[in-house]
């Protein structure tokens, strides 16, 4: 296909800051998305870095609990292994962090909601300072209980786990998200959000390399916490001093009046107080409307973003859990150490850093001439309005790519349950996280279909029905590797290949004609005109 520059260009989702882009008097020698590396890179690590740590304490304590509990606590509170060994503990620390895999799950939809709410009434900069202090007031409260004992240390633990499952890495990934949509343009969207989330992957490769190895050395599982806590207290400073608001003032205002205008025309129909309370409760989940089908200038409904929502629920179901039953599988079959565990778990994040950050953003650039789209704009043509959708790029790019990229991930993950050898295993594992190309495309194609005042509450939505998925793949994906390990170890993965080849099927049915648009206008009178042509 061949692509003539239109002479006017506005996308649907003309950046919200370009206004403050522009500088003023040479005093802002960086955009927004280049000060927003910093804060992905240490987020990341900060949530990362402390995992394996926090495991740790956590079956400490649960041991010294046990043990106080039935009397069998040594007079000096000195805990040896042998003492922890024993059915009872591991059974309660297995029950706890299920317990916790299923919080996270639960709260990532419940943080998704409030932060969407919250960041589109008061901006995305508040938000963001207050996950930051979440955290750091989590990682506080966990060092905090180091220094004290029995049912108060288990009190405090708990009290610093609850901020943790608000703050964690899936809940800054989505806020990072938010921010760039607000700041890029259509155009841009998917090689800047595999951009960042590579940079994103550089923090958490630096985790799983020093993590294991501070401890380690320094024998105190605190020292990383310490390093935690002071990174995130000079991000905290960091965010407040430089990062610039992505959703101004202005279009809060106007998205404040869309939101009066309809609820004008719901409260009509809302006579009694039950109905009310309905209302008041549907605030919860506010992000979910962005799912409903909008009508299309033809009088269509939209169903673009319930293909992605639908796609993402069912690939997240079969793919999050994937990675934990390789590991397991490698551990039990090839008795990998904690040590081969951590190479593997670097190997897939610097592939991934690799191709968000560059293969990504360079196979779509050398790739959009191919998928032009042909826009001609006739010379008389007037501004367009801001809703107005003119793109030189087809989307069929994003969902060939997305495509592509599954079906590599489901063979990587067979053959790297097939091979016996610890180099083909990393091999395949950096295929695996080769493949992680695939999540900022789902992001970028979701929020093209609806107005851009509320691309923040649609990529809320996404990562609600995500977490839909992520609560799942224990309990259907771990149900069946748990049944099948000791007889067809890997049926599983090709139950994933399947399930997410599946998923990514649905993906050809999104067209062009899915984004978020005003109807084609064809002024006689003037004869002016935009004329695009798939």
């Amino acid at each position: 296909m061949t692509s003539v520059s239109p002479t006017r260009l506005s996308s649907e989702s003309t950046p919200l800051l370009s206004e403050q882009q522009e500088p003023s008097s040479g005093r802002r020698q960086f955009s927004p998305l280049t000060l927003l590396i910093p804060l992905a890179v240490a987020t990341r690590l900060t949530s990362t870095l402390p995992t394996t740590t926090l495991l740790e304490v956590i079956r400490s304590v649960i041991c010294r609990v046990w043990l106080t509990s039935n009397g069998n606590l040594p007079p000096g509170g000195e805990m040896s292994e042998e003492l922890c060994a024993v059915p009872e503990v591991e059974k309660l620390f297995a029950t706890v962090i299920s317990a916790f895999s299923i919080g996270n799950g639960l709260a990532a939809m419940v943080s998704c909601s409030l932060i969407s709410y919250i960041s589109s009434r008061l901006g995305r900069k508040p938000v963001i300072l207050g996950t930051i202090a979440i955290s750091f007031l989590g990682y506080s409260l966990m060092v905090c209980s180091q220094y004290l004992s029995g049912w108060l240390q288990a009190s405090v633990l708990i009290a610093s786990i609850l901020p943790q499952m608000f703050s964690d890495t899936s809940i800054m990934m989505f806020i990072t998200n938010i921010y760039i949509v607000d700041v890029s343009d259509a155009e841009d969207r998917t090689p800047i959000l595999s951009a960042i989330g590579g940079w994103t992957a550089l923090g958490q490769a630096v985790s799983f390399s020093i993590g294991g190895l501070v401890t380690t050395k320094t024998n105190d599982p605190l020292i990383v916490f310490y390093i935690s806590i002071f990174v995130l207290g000079a991000i905290f400073v960091y965010v407040l001093a430089f990062l610039p608001e992505s959703f101004p003032e202005e279009k809060r205002d106007k998205l404040r009046r869309q939101r009066l205008a309809q609820q004008n025309v719901e409260i009509s129909a809302r006579q009694n107080l039950s109905n009310r309370l309905i209302s008041t409760l549907t605030i919860a989940f506010e992000p979910l409307r962005q799912l409903v089908p909008a009508p299309k200038a033809d009088g269509r409904r939209n169903w673009r973003i319930v293909y992605c929502t639908i796609h993402i629920i069912i690939s997240t179901l079969a793919d999050w859990y994937a990675g934990s039953a390789l590991l397991l599988l490698y551990i039990m079959k090839y008795s990998y150490s904690s040590a081969q565990t951590g190479i593997v778990l670097t190997t897939v994040s610097l592939s991934a850093v690799f191709s968000l950050t560059y293969t990504m953003p360079s196979l779509i650039r050398v790739l959009r001439p191919i998928y032009a789209r042909k826009v001609v704009i006739l010379e008389d043509q007037q501004d367009p309005s801001e809703n107005t959708v003119v793109s030189t790029s087809t989307d069929l790019l994003d969902v060939h790519i997305a495509f592509v990229t599954w079906v590599i991930n489901a063979v990587a993950y067979i053959v790297a349950s097939a091979t016996t050898t610890h180099v083909s295993h990393l091999i395949a594992m950096a295929v695996v996280g080769f493949c992680a190309i695939h999540n900022p495309i789902i992001r970028s194609l979701a929020v093209s279909s609806v107005d851009p005042l509320k691309q923040g509450e649609a990529l809320a939505a996404i990562e609600m029905m995500s977490s839909v998925g992520i609560f799942l793949s224990p309990l259907v994906m771990g149900s069946i590797f748990t049944a099948t390990i000791s007889s067809q170890p890997m049926l599983v993965f090709y139950i994933h290949a399947a399930v997410v080849i599946a998923a990514a099927s649905l993906l050809f049915l999104i067209r062009d004609s899915d984004r978020y648009q005003e109807p084609l206008r064809y002024n006689t009178n003037s004869s002016s005109s935009t004329i695009t042509i798939d």
